[in-house]
């Protein structure tokens, strides 16, 4: 029986396709604080102050980071697929996924409502 070697590509593979998830989560709680807040009617009955501008350094971070987030995506998963093993495929779902969550996010932080 032939003695199995260790796939570090593979493994690097898929260290990077989680990593790419964690940052996207990250950058969803970054997109979270650096919004507008929303003004409700409770907050207007107590007059509250409402920020209703973007802050500007966790915007900053977040656009940065979505399109690093899409493009760790791409790489990896062209990596995964010049690399055409078998057992390693069921990466491209996950890249393709984060792929098209962090277009989706961008064209969310493009056309929010003023």
């Amino acid at each position: 029986m032939a003695k199995q070697r260790k796939d570090w590509l593979g493994a690097w593979l898929a260290a990077l396709t989680g990593g790419g998830w964690t940052l996207y989560i990250l950058l969803l709680i970054l997109f979270h604080y650096g919004r507008p807040e929303q003004h409700y009617g409770y907050l207007r009955y107590l007059e509250v102050e409402v920020r209703t501008g973007w802050l500007t350094l966790p915007t900053l971070w977040f656009h940065l980071g979505i399109w690093g987030a899409l493009g760790l995506a791409v790489t990896t998963f062209t990596l995964v697929h010049l690399k055409g093993r078998r057992h390693s495929q069921y990466l491209k779902v996950y890249l393709v996924m984060l792929a098209a969550a962090a277009l989706f996010t961008l064209l969310l932080f493009y056309f929010y409502p003023a």
